[in-house]
């Protein structure tokens, strides 16, 4: 009486191979959109957040509330989005300390982030509206072609553009 065989055979094992080849091949592109839609939703949710947080200060402690990128030693503001972003107590942009200081959020590494505006700070008065220069932050991915437009409203509030940004026009 004959035994069932217990194992594969070679041309069986590399039919197998040859699929999950296949199939991880077809895959991958999938994998890197979705990565890109990640990355991009947590810059755009960290901007946010600061943002959101800078105006409930502002509002909540009745005090003047800027929001700007820092430099490496976070004595100053700079034009640079994708640095660490301060949220600053009064409308101080230059020789700050430590004390001026409200909170610090991450650098922005893996995304290219540019405002619209000259101007290099979002500074909220104790209504929360906004002070400066409303505008929009664009938010690229590294590499990536589409991205989202961020836009900051007169009073404070921020919403996210509803078409895609295309990142190729910069």
């Amino acid at each position: 009486m004959k035994q069932p065989s217990q194992g594969f055979t070679l041309l069986e094992l590399l039919v197998v191979i040859l699929l999950m080849a296949m199939m991880t091949t077809l895959a991958i592109p999938s994998f890197i959109a979705f990565g890109e839609r990640n990355t991009l939703s947590a810059a755009v949710n960290q901007l946010q957040s600061s943002l959101a947080f800078a105006r409930n200060t502002a509002i909540t402690r009745r005090i003047e509330v800027t929001v700007c990128p820092a430099d490496n030693n976070r004595e100053n503001c700079t034009n640079d989005w994708e640095n660490e972003l301060l949220v600053i107590a009064g409308d101080k942009r230059d020789g700050l300390s430590t004390e001026d200081i409200l909170r610090v959020f991450p650098a922005l590494n893996s995304v290219d982030v540019t405002y619209n505006r000259r101007y290099r700070a979002f500074h909220f008065n104790t209504l929360g509206h906004i002070e400066s220069y409303i505008g929009s932050l664009y938010i690229c991915p590294h590499g990536a072609e589409q991205g989202s437009r961020l836009v900051m409203s007169w009073l404070g509030r921020t919403r996210i553009e509803e078409q895609p940004y295309d990142c190729s026009s910069e």
